[in-house]
Parts: structure tokens; C-alpha cells; sequence
């Protein structure tokens, strides 16, 4: 064998341990997966930083994971990118060995993950027990909200509205990673159209118009308010909530009336309206149950939900699916005078 030949393997041997050693090329062939860190005593408080929140990449090299993933592209039959639900090939107990009664024991509360794209690390989320009283400003996968769903699932959620904190399960090389993989589902969108103060006191009314736009390559079947009891409708959502921007107070329709399902997992096809690809529908919900709005600037949003317990086998129809999951409208100014 030539000495040119001898450097050339010397070459590719180093660079391949020189990446196995760099946190920011983990070792997967894999367009997207979920790590978890190489330190398993680790908690998200242990790592969490303000630029880590920010999604900062140079942060982000930093932390040691795994050398191999805990779930990837291969594990999913498709990511819907509108609700950030995880539509397993198995059943997610499969990555919860753990679990009691559906619910993480307490070496997984507040343990971090890494999401990455194309071996670059991506963004840090954690999990949540449903015990745990903590709360931390990334995306999570919870055991309760989890359970909600059915077998085939897992959700990754966010829970911080009104601040300046990115997002960052939208982060548009995840994004591109999950339409390699083949495995990406643009799903819906929501949009606030208006919001009207028809009625301000110490039980205040509004009228909240919006607006689903169906962005998927499937037809998408999801509830509508024109088509079902208007308070079934807030069983599965609470309308749009308000924040006071001088006080920073959150106006929310407390004392709603609701109408719940028997059993409460029950859903009913009628309930649902056909959204065809790239085609949407506008609606126009009147709410009631918000305390006293005082004078003054608010922001506001909603997010959209609709019944969790649609099994596999009856999601798929001949002419498109069942959307489930929640999804967060955009954020809109009101003032009120």
C-alpha cells in the first residue's frame, strides 16, 4: 500500500473521531432526532442560560449528549409542525421505559434533550412531570399532557405566551431536516382577525373572528364552531386571553359555560369540517364569562384546540385527516377605550 494511500485512511480516521468528540456533529445519519445529554444527572436548571433560551448556537455546542439518539426521523411516521406532535411508527412507551401509571418517574422531571437537524444541535427542551410545580422558558414534552393522546403519540409543547422568548420548535432547519426525512406536515394555521368588546362588565362579552387556513398537503378535517354546541366548542379551548400591558394581568373567560363530553374523551365526526389543501374558512364565535376589561392597551391570542383522543386507526380518512393537537393563533393589539 502506496504512503499516499496509508495518509489518506490516517485522514478519514481522524476527522471521524475529531467529529465523534465535537458536540455539534453527533453521531447519526439521521435528518432529525432528539438526544439526551451525556451527563444524565444533569437538570435543565443546570444548563439553562439566557442565550440558551435564545437558541444560541455557540451555547448549544457546549452541552455533551449521547453518542446515540433517544428517537429520530426513522421512529416517526410524520411531525405535524402546526401542533409539534410526533405521530409514532410504535407506541411511545417504547421511549418510556419508565413510566408509572402514564406518568415519568422523578429521574426524569426537568431532564434536558436536544433536538438536532442534520447533526447541527438545534434547540434544548426538557421534560415535564406532571408532579413537578416547575415551569422553564423551553419547549417540553409532558407525561400528563401526553397521556391525553392517544399511544401513537408525543407532543412537544410550549408554554410561554406574551415575551420576548423565542419559540424555538419552529426553527426553520428543524423545519428542513423533517421535509428531508420525508416525514413533514405543514398542518394548519390560525389567525386573528378581530376582536370585539360587545359588552364590558362585571361578566364582559366579546366576539373573536378568525380565520383556519389549511397549509398541509392533506385535507384536514378539525372542528368547527358553526357545526357543533358553541359551548362544546370551549370545552376544547378557552377562547382568546388577554394581557393588560400596563399591569401585566391576563384576561381570560373564567367563567364560561362549557359543555362537557360523555365521556369526556367522546368526539363525534359531525363536530368537524373539511378543510381542503391550501384552502381556508373564516368564523365569527361570540364568548362570554371575562371579568371587567379596565382602559388600556392588551395584547391577545388563543390557542386552538380540538379533541385528543382520535386513535390511529380512525384518524386517516379516504379524503384527508383528522388535525389534532393544539395550535397557537397569532398575537393582536386591542385597545379599550
Amino acid at each position: 500500500m502506496s504512503k499516499n494511500i496509508i495518509l489518506i485512511f490516517i485522514s478519514i480516521f481522524l476527522i471521524q473521531c475529531t467529529k465523534d468528540e465535537n458536540p455539534i456533529f453527533p453521531n447519526t445519519n439521521d435528518d432529525f432526532a432528539i438526544f439526551l445529554l451525556q451527563n444524565s444527572n444533569l437538570r435543565i436548571n443546570d444548563i439553562l442560560t439566557q442565550e440558551l433560551t435564545r437558541q444560541d448556537s455557540q451555547e448549544l455546542a457546549s452541552i455533551d449528549i449521547q453518542s446515540s439518539p433517544w428517537l429520530t426521523d426513522k421512529d416517526i411516521q410524520f411531525y405535524d409542525f402546526s401542533s409539534h406532535i410526533l405521530y409514532l411508527k410504535e407506541d411511545r412507551s417504547l421511549f418510556f421505559p419508565d413510566l408509572e401509571n402514564d406518568l415519568f418517574p422523578k429521574s426524569w422531571w426537568d431532564k434536558p434533550f436536544i433536538v438536532v437537524a442534520d447533526g447541527e444541535k438545534r434547540y434544548v427542551g426538557t421534560f415535564k412531570g406532571s408532579l413537578s410545580s416547575m415551569d422553564w422558558p423551553v419547549p417540553y414534552i409532558s407525561d400528563f399532557y401526553n397521556s391525553n393522546y392517544p399511544e401513537d403519540i408525543i407532543c412537544i409543547s410550549w408554554v410561554w405566551f406574551y415575551s420576548d422568548l423565542v419559540d424555538t420548535r419552529h426553527d426553520s432547519l428543524v423545519k428542513q431536516a423533517l421535509i428531508e426525512a420525508n416525514i413533514y406536515h405543514a398542518g394548519i394555521n390560525i389567525e386573528i382577525d378581530d376582536i370585539l368588546i360587545k359588552e364590558n362588565s362585571d361578566t364582559s362579552t366579546i366576539e373573536y373572528k378568525f380565520t383556519i387556513t389549511n397549509n398541509d398537503k392533506d385535507n384536514i378535517y378539525t372542528i368547527d364552531p358553526d357545526k357543533m354546541d358553541i359551548d362544546l366548542f370551549h370545552y376544547f379551548h378557552n377562547g382568546p386571553v388577554f394581557m393588560n400591558l400596563d399591569d401585566g394581568n391576563l384576561y381570560e373567560s373564567k367563567l364560561k359555560k362549557v359543555k362537557i363530553p360523555e365521556p369526556h374523551d367522546y368526539w363525534d365526526p359531525n363536530w368537524f369540517i373539511k378543510i381542503n389543501s391550501d384552502d381556508s374558512i373564516k368564523r365569527s364565535v361570540t364568548l362570554k364569562g371575562y371579568p371587567y376589561f379596565p382602559e388600556g392597551s392588551y395584547y391577545c391570542e388563543f390557542s386552538y384546540m380540538g379533541p385528543k383522543k382520535i386513535q390511529k386507526n380512525q384518524r386517516i380518512l379516504s379524503d384527508g385527516r383528522y388535525w389534532i393537537g393544539s395550535a397557537k393563533s397569532n398575537v393582536v393589539s386591542v385597545i379599550i377605550h
